[in-house]
């Protein structure tokens, strides 16, 4: 019964912090830049559709721009901006600490860091979708355009237009609605796994050390992912035996190892002297 209790006070300190946090200019800023990333990777995108003068599926935007690396690399920028005050400590802070324990309030804000990575990016796959509209159909299939990326990647058009997709693997064992919702939950684990370690670091040692950790993380990530010992995007993970499940569930290891570790250094942290 406590145990509910406590989630459920959890649950409100996270929309609470949600409703505070959104009307920040700080927020604001953030979104407005993943957007900003969002609409380069876009304007490539459709600008090689509509030079071939083929249809997409609408869905498909999102799904090619994301496993180009650029969410990864670039739309994580406007999330870590978003959520760039961690650990979080308000001037009703420490009138909700009283109120419900410090546990109910750490696990709060693991809650709205988890909002808010599922809110920021499905502001950026629903505009996604929203702006292909015009050039394309919705449902199960692949486009032309997006096939032939797929088979000559390598040429002219990923010269011309700066867009490839390694994607024939994906497209041969999933449709297009299977391969957004993948692409969107592999998103979501990294956003959420570098949300984490920025909480955790900043609630542990202050200062600039959960910047830094992210930093080095994140960068780490990008050479591995470069030399190919460490994909970040689903298409190279997609087979007939389950590989796609890979990558998921090691950021959920990792993410519910930092919450655990949240969970001892609340108790120590002076978050009166922040």
């Amino acid at each position: 019964m406590s145990k509910t209790i406590g989630s459920t006070r959890a649950i409100l300190i996270a929309f609470g912090m949600l409703k505070q946090e959104m009307g920040s200019v700080r927020v604001m800023l953030g979104y407005l830049l993943g957007m900003t990333f969002l609409a380069m990777g876009t304007n490539d995108f459709l600008r090689y559709a509509m030079g071939i003068r083929e249809s997409v599926n609408i869905c498909e935007n999102f799904i090619v721009t994301a496993n180009q690396g650029m969410a990864c690399r670039f739309w994580i920028l406007g999330y870590l901006l978003v959520i760039g005050d961690a650990p979080f400590v308000k001037g009703n802070t420490y009138m909700i600490l009283y109120r419900s324990g410090r546990q109910s309030w750490n696990m709060g804000m693991l809650f709205y860091v988890f909002m808010q990575a599922l809110l920021y990016i499905t502001c950026l796959a629903a505009i996604s979708v929203v702006v292909s509209v015009p050039f394309g159909f919705s449902g199960e299939f692949w486009s032309s355009p997006v096939y032939i990326l797929s088979t000559v990647s390598s040429n002219a058009i990923a010269e011309k237009y700066h867009i490839f997709f390694d994607g024939a693997a994906m497209m041969k064992f999933m449709t297009v609605p299977q391969a957004f919702g993948i692409t969107f939950l592999y998103m979501l684990c990294y956003f959420v796994f570098l949300g984490v370690l920025l909480y955790l670091c900043n609630l542990a040692f202050g200062g600039f050390w959960g910047l830094a950790a992210v930093a080095v993380v994140h960068l780490g990530g990008v050479i591995l992912s470069s030399v190919g010992s460490l994909r970040q995007s689903p298409v190279y993970y997609v087979d007939d035996i389950g590989g796609i499940w890979k990558y998921p569930c090691m950021m959920l290891v990792f993410i519910l190892v930092m919450a655990a570790a949240s969970v001892f250094a609340i108790k120590k942290v002076d978050l009166h002297a922040r």
